[in-house]
């Protein structure tokens, strides 16, 4: 099987795991600030705090920003987890919903129309979908309307665009992986130092104990994961370049017939090939016929408006219109040329078949 996703560990994550074991400093730990400081080359920012994951990381941001706001409305969009939705609504904010672009990325036409100017604090959270790097005219947008703006960049390694806040994943499967593992990134030293508090309990260190001085839980990265993840900060770029590669290789060979591959910009981390199949074919049945010849593929995700905990009766023309066209495919650093031949052949097998719609 070709899988959509791969998380290989090598020699060298081995090596720093096992050096880190023999410390037996396994959780909070030196390996921790070392990968915060180093990120910071990648995130652009002053402060950035390590997490046991992205949810973590999103939960105690927006609990900071209701107790530092109140009542915020949070502009995102239904193609995304669900973790960030959840962190917000759980902390007292509202949730509208914006339609996507052709390259499913949040629609500035739609923010624009859907965006209330009332006095109410005001979030603009964009997913960067896929792995691209920026959003045209979102940062100025969000300057011009005094929206804080945070960037879910769980798919992107270094976003290439003006934020207050972003939050990363190193998900197994993400292109640096940890066993779980996530950061916030801001130049906000008030929010940072919140931060560095919450994941740790809301603990302040007094002398040989502590207080608790805020509302915090167990949120830390650990000395482990960090080891995991400082091994994958020198070679993730070369990584992504040849997921660039076998992304350029998909986009080039695989019949225009069947639809059209979301771009990605020249500094996008291409965590995933988004194939937007036309509309006479169904994303359901070619993921079924790629697995059933070898090949893994996935969809994400499933839309949060028309889940069953977080519907909201409302019409998303253009991404509505996507519904069951939304295909993507492996493209990840360890496929062979020989793999890449076997995910075209089978993409051109289906453009054929006549298997289009269910």
């Amino acid at each position: 099987m070709i899988k959509c996703f791969d998380s290989s560990i090598t020699e060298q994550d081995k090596q720093n795991l096992l050096t880190t074991l023999q410390s037996r400093v396994l959780a909070f730990g030196p390996n921790v600030e070392e990968f915060e400081n180093r990120y910071s080359h990648f995130s652009k920012k002053q402060y950035n705090i390590g997490f046991n994951s992205a949810s973590s990381a999103a939960y105690l941001l927006y609990q900071y920003l209701f107790e530092k706001l109140g009542k915020c409305r949070v502009y995102t969009t239904s193609l995304g987890f669900v973790s960030p939705v959840y962190a917000a609504i759980k902390n007292g904010h509202e949730i509208l919903y914006v339609d996507v672009d052709d390259n499913l990325l949040m629609s500035s036409d739609n923010l624009k129309e859907l965006f209330i100017d009332d006095g109410m604090p005001s979030i603009v959270m964009p997913v960067l979908y896929g792995g691209v790097s920026n959003i045209d005219g979102m940062s100025d947008f969000c300057k011009k309307n005094n929206c804080t703006l945070v960037l879910d960049s769980a798919h992107c390694i270094s976003p290439n665009m003006d934020y207050d806040y972003a939050f990363y994943s190193f998900h197994p499967v993400k292109p640096i992986c940890m066993s779980n593992g996530g950061l916030l990134a801001t130049d906000n030293e008030e929010a940072s130092n919140y931060m560095f508090s919450g994941r740790n309990f809301g603990r302040k260190i007094t002398g040989d104990t502590y207080d608790l001085v805020q509302a915090g839980f167990n949120f830390y990265m650990n000395n482990l994961n960090a080891s995991l993840g400082l091994s994958q900060l020198d070679r993730c770029l070369d990584n992504v370049e040849k997921r660039k590669k076998n992304f350029e290789t998909l986009k080039d060979n695989i019949p225009k017939e069947l639809g059209y591959f979301t771009e990605h910009d020249e500094d996008s981390s291409y965590y995933l090939s988004s194939l937007v199949l036309n509309k006479e074919y169904s994303s359901v049945i070619m993921r079924q016929e790629l697995k059933e010849n070898g090949v893994q593929s996935s969809f994400h995700y499933p839309y949060l408006h028309k889940t069953k905990f977080y519907k909201q009766d409302i019409e998303l023309k253009k991404l509505d219109s996507l519904e069951d066209r939304i295909i993507n495919l492996p493209i990840h650093q360890e496929l062979s040329s020989l793999d890449l031949g076997v995910i075209i052949r089978e993409c051109v097998r289906h453009s054929r078949s006549g298997s289009k719609s269910q």
